[in-house]
């Protein structure tokens, strides 16, 4: 083992220092306890009583007792400390690597993330170095593509962006995220992504989806854990500025029509428990970036969510789209964005921070752009002056593909939200 590596192992919060130096302590008993034997032994005799020579038993007896409870507690206590670290992460990372993260995740906030998709999985592969301790709350309007078929053809809820998410959250090797991620070819198994398939597996052997999203966390390693955020079918409906209506996530997203109200047909169960629990503790919430009106706000609609999110002491931040490129959001700047927001959550205010997008793309994103014939979120920071949240413009894009955010920057400028006073 090199200096430096040994030297990570003094580095504080591992759990591990302290009972080396338990171990260290009763060793020095023990050779204070040999000491003190020593000169009993060899002290000259005397008849009657001898203080000297009863005193050192005495001592000695006493630190041979706790050389025994000082090793005994520190070997025990430092074989449970490492015991955690012996699994796939640390056979990958190394072992001091692996206790350190585990110690400094473990004392994470907790944060919590809503919505759905690619959106959604930015934040939490982006959010995970920082924290264990993060709650997905997932959107489950989605009506299209694999989970489209699946939901239609089983009756189960969709699984693809609770898929997504598990992969964003999952401490497992990167192939098992290829593996989740696998698509087949549609004359093979319907062209179904592997992972849709494994999570309908697993609400059949349950007999629930709810609980085959809870096995699959525990299967996966999930950092953290993955909720769906209701668990009966819904469908969204949207009603457009001319009173026509569009029905499910795969039309809507397509529609360029602008959207006047959304609604989830049927109305689902008010929040659930555990929801509503992690929203109340969380130190941190993060709506968006992602589809406004298939992967935000339908998360928004369900009975008491608006609610608990208004009365959340946590730092409750929504994170604006870069650009632009779907039809629900076609033209879209952020007060358009903040206008939909706050008419689905009337009378409440479900956000104090509002994070945008101040970076460039470099050259190798104009194609990009260019090819989804994307257009850029504009914003006015003169506009929000005096505004009852804070608006905070940070480089988040990221350059290569600039309609989608950086995962590191954007986790990066979530952080420096939370600890900002």
């Amino acid at each position: 083992m090199s200096f430096g590596k040994l030297v990570k192992w003094l580095r504080p919060g591992l759990r591990i220092k302290r009972w080396i130096a338990v171990i260290f302590l009763g060793i020095l008993f023990a050779m204070f306890a040999s000491w003190a034997l020593i000169l009993y032994l060899f002290s000259p005799d005397s008849s009657g009583f001898d203080p000297w020579g009863n005193g050192l038993l005495v001592a000695a007896a006493l630190s041979f007792i706790l050389f025994a409870f000082c090793l005994i507690t520190g070997i025990y206590r430092l074989i449970k400390s490492m015991w955690g670290l012996v699994d796939r992460r640390g056979a990958r990372k190394g072992l001091v690597e692996a206790a350190y993260e585990r110690a400094v995740l473990a004392s994470g906030p907790k944060v919590v993330a809503i919505g759905g998709g690619t959106g959604l999985s930015c934040v939490l592969t982006g959010l995970k170095r920082y924290s264990n301790d993060i709650t997905a709350i997932v959107s489950m309007a989605d009506d299209g593509g694999s989970s489209g078929k699946l939901r239609q053809e089983l009756g189960i809820s969709p699984p693809g962006d609770i898929r997504k998410c598990l992969i964003a959250l999952a401490d497992e090797e990167p192939l098992m995220g290829e593996l989740l991620d696998f698509r087949f070819p549609e004359n093979e198994l319907g062209g179904h992504n592997f992972g849709n398939l494994f999570l309908t597996a697993l609400a059949r052997i349950r007999g629930d989806f709810g609980e085959a999203v809870r096995e699959a966390n525990r299967i996966l390693s999930v950092r953290g854990r993955v909720l769906p955020a209701t668990l009966e079918r819904v469908l969204l409906v949207a009603t457009h500025e001319d009173s026509t209506k569009t029905t499910g996530q795969a039309l809507i997203c397509k529609t360029d029509k602008r959207i006047k109200k959304l609604e989830l047909r049927p109305d689902p169960q008010p929040v659930a428990e555990d929801i509503a629990k992690s929203i109340e503790e969380a130190s941190l919430i993060v709506m968006g970036p992602g589809s406004l009106y298939t992967s935000v706000i339908p998360n928004l609609l369900i009975r008491g969510v608006p609610e608990a999110l208004a009365h959340s002491r946590a730092k409750k931040v929504f994170v604006c789209n870069i650009m632009t490129y779907e039809g629900e959001t076609r033209g879209f700047d952020l007060p358009d964005f903040l206008k939909a927001l706050d008419e689905h959550t009337f009378p409440h205010r479900v956000y104090d921070y509002v994070l945008v997008n101040n970076g460039k793309h470099g050259e190798t994103g104009v194609l990009a752009v260019k090819e989804r014939n994307a257009q850029v979120v504009r914003y006015d920071s003169d506009l929000y002056v005096g505004a009852p949240f804070k608006l905070l413009a940070r480089d988040v894009v990221n350059p290569a593909f600039p309609v989608r955010h950086d995962t590191q920057k954007l986790a990066g400028a979530l952080v420096e939200i939370l600890n900002s006073k």
